[in-house]
């Protein structure tokens, strides 16, 4: 056999083990070759060291991948390969140095030497993939701080350092962490895409592509059913609660998920309760007290001001009404009672909480107001003119209001006749005979019907 049926006979058994992804080639004549791409196998838990994001803390420069970008390997083959010559090669890395490129070429002769007259190009690829970390003695944390340096330089080119076959194809060393971090992803979500995966909510097995992954625990269910589990949550306004439904998981679906797989109007509910819960909990901001506007307010605390950017609306943010200088607060009784729900609900540290954004005056307010309105709730009754609390100590039924002179029942509140108030005790109705009822017998000694009915 010729060197060219050899040549062929060897592009023709690569391309039967590896797809066009990895392996594609030239078969003309006068020039044949190609390019792999060798993605070397990492170990299971495998980590790049970068400079740290916080310089204060180290373990922040570590990042943990299951793919670096290829090494990529272009082999041009001559005439009188494999019988005489080897293949022209170069070889392109991202995440080697120089020197390291330079070795890989080095052990490539070498490879060809030890099997000169003989195919080569499956030997080179499987060095490439299998023993590369082994022969650079790389392990984990893969140290990535020094990789690209001037190696353009006339002082390098002057003294041949590096082999001329080595490309290191990255710009900058500002951006080599990106690239293997972006690389790592788009293989992680390609490798997903492929795979099929049993949803354990539907338990049906489906392929990647009608999936999600939980990004924080990789549990994988089916996009239908996350779907219907994100729409019936946000609806129910649970925007916290998107929860990985995996037993005792509590990683949360990441917002790109949800609006991947809700209709636009869930996502801009969902979006729009994510935020406000955000800002429930900081505390210098507020949402403005004008109903139509509730734009949020960045608050002056030390003068308990707030101002809408929106509406231009200047307020007090503790009362929430119109800002009043140095003036008490008056704040509705149903927000008092409220608060002081909340406050008395909550736990030391929120109440810690509460204190400090509504500030202590305004809660024990919110205390003793609710302590006076459930004493007047239970012991008395609004006059029915003008809603002054009226307290029964003692006497009939027939109520006088100390503020505006009405008369009143108190049994059943209505106003009574300004000329014969004591009429409506006569007439038929709940009230009739009932002038003296719920009076002790202490007070009065009557039995029977003696003041049943009577004339005023």
């Amino acid at each position: 056999m010729d060197d060219q049926e050899e040549q062929d006979d060897e592009l023709l058994a690569l391309e039967s083990i590896y797809d066009e992804t990895v392996l594609s080639t030239i078969k003309d004549t006068d020039d044949k070759g190609g390019q792999f791409t060798a993605c070397p196998h990492l170990p299971e838990k495998f980590y790049i060291q970068s400079e740290p994001l916080n310089k204060g803390n180290v373990e922040s420069g570590l990042h943990k991948i299951q793919h670096l970008p290829p090494i990529v390997i272009h082999f041009q083959l001559p005439t009188n390969y494999p019988s005489i010559a080897p293949p022209h090669f170069t070889l392109t890395c991202k995440w080697l140095t120089h020197n390291q490129l330079s070795s890989l070429c080095q052990r490539l002769d070498e490879l060809w030497e030890e099997n000169k007259g003989m195919v080569i190009l499956f030997t080179w690829i499987n060095f490439l993939q299998e023993e590369l970390f082994d022969f650079l003695q790389l392990s984990s944390p893969l140290d990535i701080r020094n990789i690209v340096i001037s190696h353009n330089s006339s002082k390098n080119e002057e003294n041949n350092l590096f082999d001329s076959r080595c490309i290191q194809d990255i710009v900058s060393q500002d951006l080599l962490l990106m690239a293997i971090l972006d690389y790592n992803k788009q293989m992680k979500a390609d490798i997903f895409e492929r795979s099929m995966f049993l949803c354990s909510v539907c338990f049906i097995e489906k392929q990647g592509t009608n999936c999600i992954c939980f990004m924080d625990c990789d549990h994988v269910f089916c996009k239908e059913c996350m779907r219907d589990y994100f729409v019936i949550q946000i609806s129910d306004g649970n925007v916290q609660n998107l929860i990985c439904p995996h037993d005792k998981c509590q990683s949360e679906a990441h917002p790109s998920q949800v609006k991947a797989l809700v209709p636009d109007d869930i996502y801009k509910r969902y979006d729009d309760l994510l935020l406000k819960s955000s800002l429930d909990t900081m505390m210098d901001i507020m949402y403005c007290p004008r109903r139509l506007c509730q734009c949020p307010v960045l608050l002056d605390r030390e003068n308990n001001i707030g101002r809408c950017p929106s509406c231009q609306f200047v307020f007090c943010h503790l009362c929430k009404l119109v800002y009043h200088g140095l003036s008490p607060c008056r704040i509705k009784a149903a927000e008092l009672n409220k608060l002081k729900e909340e406050y008395e609900n909550a736990d030391d540290e929120g109440k810690k909480f509460l204190e400090k954004k509504y500030g202590r005056r305004i809660i024990h307010q919110a205390i003793e107001e609710s302590i006076t309105r459930e004493w007047l709730d239970n012991y008395t009754k609004p006059c029915p003119a003008c809603g002054t609390s009226i307290q029964k100590i003692d006497g009939c039924n027939k109520m006088t209001c100390m503020k505006c002179r009405n008369y009143f029942c108190w049994l059943c509140g209505d106003s009574l006749s300004r000329s014969n108030p004591y009429s409506h005790f006569n007439m038929d109705g709940p009230c009739r005979n009932q002038l003296f009822q719920g009076m002790g017998e202490e007070e009065f000694d009557f039995e029977g019907d003696e003041f049943g009915e009577f004339e005023l």
